[in-house]
C-alpha cells in the first residue's frame, strides 16, 4: 500500500456538508486506538477481529453495528486471518461521522428530536445495536451512499430516528469509565493492543507485553489498569474468551479442545474465565447462539 494512501475513501463528501459518509475497504483496519469529537456510527460490512471501545473488548464480525460517542477511545483490530500471505478477508465498513452540533446548537434540542438526543447521550458509553434493528439500519446506511442532497439528509435523520426508538441495543462501556488519554498514551496502548491481539493464543509473558510500552512489568500493570479500567490478565482473558465465542459459533469444534486454540493452558481455567466473562458456560453459550439462529431464520 502506498504511504500516502488515505485511511478512508470519502463518498459524497463535500466541503460544506454537515456530516461525513465514508467507506472503508482494505486488507485490514489500520486506524489505531484513537478518539475524536465527532460521533461515529460504524457498520461492519466485511471482515472480523476485535473491537475496543473504552473499557469494552469484544469480537466483531460482518453485520456489527456500533455508535461511538464524542471523545470515547476506540479502534477495530482485524483478526490474524487478515494478515496471512494468502488472506482473502477484507476489512470493510460504512461509517457516518457527525458532530452533535452539526446542524446548529439547537437542532437536536427540538422537542421532536428528543429521542435522538437521548441516543446520542447513550453513545457516550458506546452503543452496540442488535436484533432486527441492526439489519435495518445497516441496509439504510448502505442505501444512503446512492443519495445526494436533501434525500441523503432525510436518510440520515431517519437512521438516527430508528436508533432513537429501538430497544435493540446494549451499552458497551462500564459505568464510571473515564479517561484522560494524551497522544503518547494512544501510541503506547495501541502497540500493546496490537501485540495482544496477534499473540493472545500463545503463551504471553508480562515482561513481553510491558516491553511494548517500554516500561517495567510493575509500572506497566499500574499504567494499564489506570487507562483501561482492568488488569492485563483480565484484558487478555477477554481476548481469549472472545476468540472462544467465535469458535463456538462458527465451528463444531469439541468444547474440550477449544481452550488450546484460545491460549488457555488448561481446561479448568478456561471454564472458570469463560463463565466470569460470558456469564455462562461454553456449552450454554453455544446452545443460546444456536437457538437465536433458529429464531432469526
Amino acid at each position: 500500500m502506498a504511504i500516502n494512501e488515505p485511511l478512508f475513501q470519502h463518498i459524497y463528501l463535500k466541503e460544506k456538508e454537515t456530516y461525513n459518509l465514508l467507506k472503508v475497504d482494505r486488507p485490514y483496519f489500520i486506524v489505531p486506538w484513537h478518539l475524536h469529537p465527532e460521533i461515529e456510527i460504524m457498520s461492519i460490512t466485511g471482515g472480523q477481529g476485535t473491537r475496543f471501545v473504552g473499557d469494552s473488548v469484544e469480537n466483531f464480525n460482518e453485520g456489527d453495528l456500533v455508535i461511538v460517542g464524542s471523545n470515547l477511545p476506540h479502534c477495530w483490530k482485524s483478526g490474524p486471518s487478515h494478515y496471512a500471505e494468502d488472506a482473502k478477508c477484507h476489512a470493510k465498513a460504512h461509517v457516518i461521522l457527525f458532530g452533535e452540533n452539526c446542524f446548529g446548537e439547537q437542532f437536536f434540542k427540538l422537542s421532536e428530536l428528543k429521542g435522538i438526543k437521548g441516543i446520542l447521550e447513550k453513545a457516550k458509553r458506546g452503543v452496540c445495536v442488535t436484533g432486527k434493528t441492526r439489519k435495518i439500519v445497516s441496509e439504510k446506511i448502505a442505501l444512503a451512499y446512492q443519495e445526494n442532497g436533501v434525500d441523503r439528509f432525510i436518510s440520515f435523520i431517519n437512521i438516527l430516528n430508528i436508533l432513537a426508538n429501538t430497544t435493540d441495543y446494549r451499552l458497551l462501556v462500564s459505568t464510571g469509565y473515564s479517561t484522560n488519554l494524551i497522544d503518547s498514551d494512544m501510541l503506547r496502548l495501541n502497540k500493546v493492543f496490537d501485540y495482544l491481539t496477534l499473540n493472545f493464543a500463545k503463551q504471553v509473558r508480562l515482561e513481553d507485553v510491558a516491553s511494548q510500552a517500554c516500561m517495567s512489568p510493575t509500572a506497566f500493570c499500574r499504567y494499564f489498569k489506570s487507562h483501561t479500567n482492568k488488569s492485563v490478565i483480565h484484558f487478555l482473558n477477554e481476548l481469549r474468551v472472545g476468540h472462544a465465542n467465535k469458535l463456538l459459533i462458527e465451528s463444531n469444534e469439541n468444547i474440550g479442545n477449544i481452550h488450546y486454540k484460545c491460549g488457555f493452558r488448561n481446561a479448568s481455567n478456561f471454564y472458570e474465565q469463560f463463565r466470569k466473562i460470558a456469564s455462562c458456560s461454553p456449552l450454554e453459550f453455544r446452545k443460546k447462539h444456536q437457538a437465536k439462529e433458529l429464531f432469526l431464520t
